[in-house]
This record gives structure tokens, sequence and C-alpha cells, in this order.
């Protein structure tokens, strides 16, 4: 696109302006959690009279069992805390032999599941007797702090592994469901073979997909409870069993009534850019290529299918005919077509579309593994156009439970953090998903709080990805059918549609979500106050998924802010062809801002003593409204430095084993290049600096815990100025 008048490219800062240094945490070696001291000797020997019963059963199970499978043997053992105090994770893994299997907390109750070798049955108990009879230097009991956290050990069952919601696990133990089976990945073990082994030993069935990450790979299981109870004798690579996600479906019915005559105009306004290097995929139920408009984007060639019998999209009028896709694609490509159709200027398009279908044309998926079925249908496209800059945007989520868990990674939302921070192939890409969408409105309750209750859907808590909520602007009822209704929100505003992350469970080691709100159109409330309506005029214009007769249609909610946001990032991946996917989504992030509505939001928030008003703003509006201008050219009051580095933040010492923790390596160090003699001639004026730091993690999924060395987010980077 051609530069606005004025506007001008942003400066990038060069290794002439940093420097790296050794690093030292200020804040030195944290202080462990406090465990309070409990009575020694009742305690020890009720905690090894535990540990010796949890031995006894683990022999009485062997009597009759099936064969162990070539690999480690061992028991597993479940560890519960105190409620007044945490577990010391690091004492219960890489000790002697130990490996952490899982952890998650419930009712308040810290609880890790330990796989505990053969060769090392003894050195707990071992522990146990060093409490009751020696004691430090200090006069306090050895192993202290390990065993008075610990109230409960017993040998582990299948039900230890779950760490999705307690509720959730089947409550009939013959009948054969879809499970995700987490298996660690051990040096000269293959997890896939492990589990396929068990399957066959047990006339269970493995599903079609699986994901790995570093530590951990998952695979899809068809198994009652009973069956995979023998998966604690048979795997020693078991770590965590988790609820396989039910096939995420939009069906999208929307009226239309535009006119054919617009789209030809329309399209001879258009002038695409021959030979755009950069698209955004649509991954979604498919997008028709052959609707006039669309088609200037899109081709046969630059549509997949995850299954390769289905369509590439549906045609108009085929049973659950779905077009979901298409209205992305509208506005991926176009932006809000209601602008594009009041002009009467030309429009030039410099980036493209791919369409990759993920959901079926009728009923719903076998269970996948979503990350696999995602990232494998983007794959498709890579190894068919290796060249082109893409931007993933995702509209498809999946409903979440309520718990006191809720927000933490799951494998779809792990595995489109490690697909985006190009972990295993050193591609790095950038996914802009959806937070989610609010169906079940309430007229009566205050679109706030309604928003606030709606918790962002999976897989929209990835930290790598641009997650994208919604607010909006659009306030004006000009449908005479539905005359007297008014906007619910008010411009500016979250939209009704929108969810947030105010009320995870989990939000002390989580992400602030969403990072963005963009346009998602609002709601018309009945004059008696009672109904509530999305309609045409409160919602977006874009394109509908026919090739005939009615070409346009709406669309809303965090969908049609997604793919107006990934819109940007093509525009940006254009203008800059060599910043990477992280600096296109810094910039988005560096360029939005609150609106007046969001700050009076904020406001009230203040003036009532609410202590997290900041972390309740952030966890509904992320950091605002991008502003594309914004983000694609610096001004002559406004200027943007770019700096594209990497770090090496940890190191292990020279000859380290490896269970020895990495030391911190370096810090980067910049000296923005001031311009002083200008800076002094403002005299009193303000000037404000803004800094946006901007990386890919590369993530832990498995749930041991995310503190200290298990954190899912890794290296956790900070700034200072």
């Amino acid at each position: 696109m051609a530069k606005d008048v004025g506007g001008k490219p942003h400066l990038g800062i060069n290794e002439r302006f940093s420097k790296s240094e050794p690093f030292q945490s200020k804040n030195g070696r944290r202080g462990e959690p406090k465990t309070p001291r409990r009575p020694r000797n009742e305690h020890g020997t009720n905690l090894s009279q535990q540990y010796t019963s949890a031995l006894q059963q683990a022999e009485k199970r062997k009597v009759g069992a099936l064969q162990p499978m070539i690999g480690e043997e061992g028991i597993y053992v479940q560890i519960e805390s105190f409620s007044d105090c945490s577990l010391p994770l690091n004492s219960l893994d890489a000790t002697q032999g130990f490996k952490l299997c899982s952890f998650h907390i419930d009712d308040g109750k810290e609880i890790a599941v330990v796989f505990i070798p053969e060769s090392s049955r003894v050195v707990f108990s071992k522990k146990i007797k060093e409490y009751l009879e020696q004691n430090t230097r200090f006069d306090a009991p050895k192993n202290r702090r390990l065993i008075d956290s610990i109230s409960k050990i017993k040998l582990a069952d299948i039900k230890s592994f779950w760490t999705d919601n307690p509720s959730a696990f089947p409550k009939d133990y013959n009948k054969a469901v879809w499970w995700e089976l987490w298996l660690s990945r051990r040096k000269g073990v293959d997890p896939e073979l492990d589990a396929t082994d068990f399957a066959m030993r047990t006339d269970a069935v493995i599903g079609k997909t699986s994901i790995h990450f570093n530590s951990s790979s998952v695979l899809l299981i068809k198994a009652s409870v009973h069956q995979l109870e023998q998966a604690t004798e048979l795997i020693s690579t078991l770590s965590e069993l988790r609820k396989a996600k039910e096939t995420p479906t939009v069906v999208v019915n929307m009226e239309g009534g535009e006119q054919h005559e617009w789209a030809t105009e329309l399209r001879e306004r258009v002038r695409v850019l021959n030979g755009s290097q950069v698209a955004v995929c649509i991954l979604d139920a498919g997008v028709n290529y052959d609707h006039p408009l669309l088609a200037l984007g899109c081709d046969k060639k630059r549509a997949v299918t995850w299954q390769p019998a289905w369509p590439k999209y549906d045609v108009y009028p085929m049973v659950n005919f779905c077009d979901h896709g298409s209205l992305q694609a509208g506005l991926a490509l176009f932006g809000d077509l209601q602008n594009a159709l009041k002009t009467t200027s030309h429009i030039n398009i410099d980036h493209h579309l791919e369409s990759a279908r993920i959901i079926p044309p009728s009923g719903k998926n076998e269970p996948e593994l979503y990350g696999a079925v995602t990232n494998g249908t983007a794959s498709k496209l890579e190894v068919n156009r290796p060249d082109i800059r893409r931007v993933y945007s995702l509209a498809i989520t999946n409903e979440v439970e309520f718990t006191q868990d809720s927000g933490q990674p799951t494998s779809w939302s792990s595995e489109t953090d490690n697909f985006a921070s190009g972990f295993e192939d050193g591609l790095a890409r950038l996914f802009v998903i959806s937070a989610g969408n609010n169906y079940e409105f309430n007229p009566l309750v205050s679109h706030w709080d309604q928003v606030h209750l709606s918790e962002i859907e999976d897989p929209a808590q990835s930290w790598n990805a641009l997650t994208v909520g919604a607010y909006t602007e659009l306030t004006l009822n000009d449908d005479a059918a539905l005359d007297g209704w008014e906007a619910l929100a008010e411009e500016g505003d979250v939209s009704p549609n929108s969810r947030s992350s105010v009320n995870w469970g989990w939000r002390k080691q989580a992400p602030f979500k969403p990072d963005v709100v963009e346009e998602g159109g609002n709601w018309l409330l009945s004059p008696a106050g009672t109904d509530v309506t999305n309609a045409d005029s409160v919602s977006v214009l874009t394109t509908s998924g026919r090739s005939v007769g009615q070409l346009f249609s709406v669309n809303n909610a965090t969908s049609a802010a997604t793919a107006l946001v990934s819109r940007q990032a093509a525009v940006l991946m254009s203008e800059y062809p060599d910043y990477w996917p992280e600096t296109v989504r810094g910039l988005i992030v560096h360029s939005a801002e609150w609106t007046e509505k969001m700050r009076g939001r904020l406001a009230s928030l203040e003036k009532s003593k609410i202590k997290n008003a900041k972390e309740i703003m952030l966890r509904t509006f992320g950091f605002g409204v991008p502003n594309l201008e914004r983000a694609r050219f610096s001004a002559n009051h406004a200027l943007t430095l770019i700096a594209q580095d990497e770090i090496q933040p940890f190191l292990k010492p020279e000859g380290a084993t490896p269970s020895t923790d990495p030391k911190l390596n370096e810090m980067l160090l910049y000296q923005l290049p001031w311009p002083e003699d200008e800076l002094r001639q403002l005299g009193s004026c303000d000037v404000r600096l803004k800094v946006t730091l901007s990386y890919f993690i590369e993530p832990n999924p498995s749930r041991k815990g995310y503190r200290d060395r298990y954190s899912y987010q890794s290296h956790g980077f900070r700034f200072s100025v």
C-alpha cells in the first residue's frame, strides 16, 4: 500500500546500539516458602507407615498382572501437601532417580505424582528415617522442608494422573472414552511405541494424531478406566491424563442484503499486487475462492483440507452449509467492506489469502489432538509454498470449563505455542486467535459483568499467539423493524460478544489476555429491556460464502475482530518484509491504546478502590485498540525504534551433569540514539517513552506446577529502563 503523506518508516537499532553483559538478578536467591513444623515423631512415623503400605500394595498388584513392557520398572506414588505450604518440587524430581510426572492443586492442596524406580525405593524410606533420627547443624530435623510439607503418601491410581477438572473424570469405569495420554520423553524410550504396545495388550485404541514437545508426547487413546488402570504397572513414562476435547464447530447463518452489482463495482477498483509473498491463512471451515471478491485473493491452489476427502468449501445451499471461513476471509482481505463500498477510490491489496479447512463438512471430527489438526493442515500449505510469509488466523475455539485451573495450557494451546516458536524447525510463525464469544447473553445482567464471567476459550490462552477480544464503535440502529431498540454497549466499550481472563483460576502464572481488541459489533436491547439481538446494523459487513446472488453478509464478535487484526498483521508483513513474526505482533500491541470509554472504566474501578483495577482492564481490553497507521509508520512527533536481537539467557557450566540447573548468562543493554538537541528545545513539554517487549516462549506444557524451573513460559524475559 502507498504510504500516507508524512508517514515515515520505522528506524531499526542495529548492533552499534546494543551490547551484552553478564546478568545477575538483583533480587538474589528467593527465600523458600515457609513450612510449618509438624510433631516430629508422630508425623514421621505416620508417613513411614503410609509409604510402606504403598510398597506392599504395589507388590500385590503385580500378582496376576501383565508382564511389564521393556523400560524402567518402578512404582508411582501420589504425594499430597498440607494446605498451609507448598511441596518442594525440586526435591521430588531428578533426585536419586525420582521423576516428577504431574502436579495439580485440588481443594487448596498440592498433589504430585512421582515415579520411583525399583533401585530408588529405599531412598525415600531413608529420607523419612533421617528426618526422625538426625538433625541439621541448625538443630532442625534433616529433610524437614520435604517431609513437613507432605500430609499423605499413597500408591498412585489412574485417577492420580488426572489433571483436568476432577468432576470431568469418567463416572462409568467400564465405558471406553477418548483420553489425552501424556507421556514423558526420556532418552532411549519411544513414547509412541510404549502407547501402541500398551493399547495392543489391553485392547485399547490409539488415535491417529500425536504431538510432541521437548519433554512430553501427547497421544489419544480410547479406553475404559479399567483398561487404563493397568498403565501404572506397564508404562514407566506415564505423566498425565486429560480429557480429549470435543471438536469445536461453527455454524454461522446470517442474512445479507447487498447486491451483486456492488461486488462488481468494487472488484473493478481493487488492485492486487501480483507476486505477493504474504498471506493470511484462514484456519476454519474453508474459503469460497469462487466468490467474485474472494477470488482476487485466493484460488484452488491456495486451499487445503485436513482430510483429503473433504470439499475445499461448502457450496450453498447444501445441508449444514457453513460459510464462516468466507466471512473471515472478506475481512482479512479488505477490512470492513462498508468502508470499501462507500468510497470510489482505488484499493491496493498487497497480501493474499490461503484456506486451511479444519472443520468437517458435516457432523464432527473423530476426537483429534487439535494442535495436530491445526498445525498439520497449516503445514500442508507450507510444504506447497515454502517461501510465503504467513499470518495464521484462527477463529475456531473450544469451550472451557470454569475451574480453579482455567487458563492453564492445553495440548492445543501448547502445540500452538510450540509451532509458533519454531522450536522444532527454526521457523517462527504468527498466530492471531480469537478470544471466543459469549453466546448465552442475559439482557438483565450488565454486559460488563458477563464479559468477565465468560472466560477466554481454548487455545486463545496461548502465550505466543496474538489473542484478540472485541470492543465496538457501532451504536447506530437504522433498522425500521427494530424501532426503539438501543445499542447495549456504549461507543468505545467492550463488545457484549467478547470474553476475558478476569476470572481465570490460574491468573498468577498466566499471561494477560486478550492482547488487543478490535471491532466485534454490538447488541441491540429491546425497549422493555428484556430481549437482545445482534442485528446487521451493529455488525461488520463482509463477504458471504456464496458464489452468486447474495454475495455480502455480516460478521461479528471476536471472529470479526480476529480477521481484522489478521489483515493488519499482513499489511505490516508486506510493509516490512524483514520483520520477524514476533516483531509484527509487538508492533500491533505497541500501536494499541485504550479508548476514552475504557479509560473511564479504569477511573471508575480506581474510584471504587479496586486493588487490581489495572489487571481487570488488561484482562478485558488487553493493551487496547490497535492503530494500523501508527503500527506502519512513524510520524514527525512519534518515532518508533525497532530492535530485533537474540539472547542466550541461560548457560550450563562446562562439565555439568544433565540434572544440573542452568545458570544466568547475559542481558542486552541498549543505548538509545536520543536526539538530545531536539529534546532540549522542547522545554517543559512532556515526552512519553513506550517500550514493548515481544518474544516467543518455548513451552513446557506438562502440568508440573508451572513454577520454579518447571515454569511454562520458559525464559520469563523482562525489561527495565
